[in-house]
């Protein structure tokens, strides 16, 4: 075989969207307080490609189109995604289900659904998960008993997780 025959196929073996081009490519537009609407139609469409190749990432990303991005609010469309991301271990998305059945405005309120999609979305660091869990086992809330010692535990990861964050310039 001719050596540029193999990167060749290589290339040709490789889907269309790689993974975390929607991520990145949405974060600064979510930033923005006027996004450029031709920059929010490829994202769209990158999100869109990365969900149709099974990246659960780009699914919970594809969601917020639904959810006020670009002048959409469907949020009947954006829940079955979310929920599909968050069982496919996207902690974003476990931690916008939690708050959603402890608080939101969009799922009926379940402290017991809220408490398990936040200990998800804790087991994989999401920052802001450990921080309610921490609040919660420090208040008795979420259906926990109060607990001192968890509750510092929870602070202690948070604290690591934001250094983790700061350090990943995130």
């Amino acid at each position: 075989m001719r050596p540029i025959a193999l990167p060749l196929l290589i290339l040709l073996a490789t889907p269309a969207a790689f993974a975390g081009e929607c991520r990145n490519a949405l974060r600064p537009l979510l930033l923005s307080t006027t996004p450029d609407p031709g920059a929010l139609q490829a994202v769209r469409a990158s999100c869109q490609a990365e969900a149709d190749d099974g990246d659960p990432v780009a699914l919970y990303e594809l969601a917020l189109f639904h959810l006020g991005l670009n002048g959409e609010w469907q949020p009947q469309e954006a829940i079955p995604l979310i929920r599909d991301a968050a069982t496919a271990g996207v902690p974003e998305a476990q931690y916008w289900l939690a708050w959603q059945y402890e608080a939101g405005p969009l799922l009926e309120h379940d402290q017991a659904l809220a408490l398990s999609w936040y200990q998800r979305a804790a087991n994989a660091n999401h920052r802001l998960a450990v921080a309610r869990l921490a609040s919660a086992y420090a208040g008795g809330e979420l259906g926990l008993a109060r607990d001192p010692l968890k509750a510092a535990e929870y602070k202690a990861r948070e604290a690591q997780c934001l250094r983790r964050q700061q350090a990943a310039g995130g």
